[in-house]
């Protein structure tokens, strides 16, 4: 393989040319997120009617209290937020509530990362829920760097901010999503704690940061249709979701992004 500007040779991991620093093809043939998704899909091709009974654990446990509770933040906590004490606190529930619950979904990708076949059975499910405290931590953690980045452009009851601040706090969230992304799957590979493999996603993916964050949108567009029409078609949806995330994760791996940088 060869750098397409300067023509020097490239070996085959570089996500950059070493002589002129132009990006490899690499980034948008073998790294593509989408080629990666529908290798994903290919492979998940004939079982995923097995893992109907952990999605539905999931989405029963998981995903309809979270979509309960945005509700009832918006009707309830959303309004008369006057003081400084009453947003941190507005600020506060939501984290912990939120919380409660994310685990419930990424449990069962803790036990898809401890391995690269495409099979999960309820019972290793159930045997994975002793692992609700480290997700909690991982779900609580990005829901205080939400919150600090929510104080930080929106400012408090009284001291109004920038206007442009909005913005900004669109693109910090997400950013943080492609950064937490493959988390979940640096905390089983790698036996890692989640603000550690928060950092360590940070550090290391920040060439692939678009491609990841690509794979997110898509992800995300997907099964929030899916759970539009009348959620069962996330049985469907969430599994190709949480192995097209594990896959990609290990592609970059294979790619040595974990080797080159501090």
């Amino acid at each position: 393989m060869r750098c397409k500007k300067c023509n020097s040779k490239l070996a085959p991991h570089d996500i950059w040319c070493t002589k002129c620093g132009y990006q490899s093809p690499v980034v948008r043939t073998e790294l593509s997120a989408m080629r990666s998704l529908k290798q994903s899909r290919k492979n998940l091709a004939g079982k995923i009617t097995a893992l109907v009974p952990p999605m539905g654990f999931s989405i029963i446990l998981g995903v309809i209290p979270i979509v309960a509770l945005a509700f009832i933040f918006a009707q309830y906590l959303d309004n008369d937020v006057d003081t400084s004490l009453r947003l941190i606190l507005n600020l506060s529930i939501k984290s912990i509530l939120i919380s409660l619950f994310v685990p419930f979904i990424l449990i069962p990708f803790a036990c898809i990362n401890r391995k690269q076949n495409y099979e999960l059975s309820m019972s290793e499910v159930i045997k994975a829920l002793k692992l609700y405290p480290k997700y909690f931590y991982f779900s609580i953690l990005n829901s205080i760097i939400i919150s600090i980045f929510y104080l930080i452009c929106f400012g408090f009851p009284g001291f109004a901010s920038d206007p442009i601040l909005r913005l900004v706090y669109l693109a910090l969230i997400n950013y943080l999503i492609a950064i937490a992304l493959p988390a979940p799957v640096l905390m089983e590979r790698h036996q890692l704690s989640p603000f550690k493999a928060l950092v360590k996603s940070y550090r290391h993916f920040g060439d692939l940061r678009w491609n990841i964050y690509f794979l997110a949108l898509v992800l995300g567009l997907l099964n929030l249709l899916a759970f539009v029409l009348l959620i069962f078609p996330m049985l469907f949806t969430l599994p190709l979701a949480l192995y097209a995330i594990r896959d990609y994760e290990i592609k970059l791996e294979e790619f040595e992004l974990l080797d080159y940088r501090i």
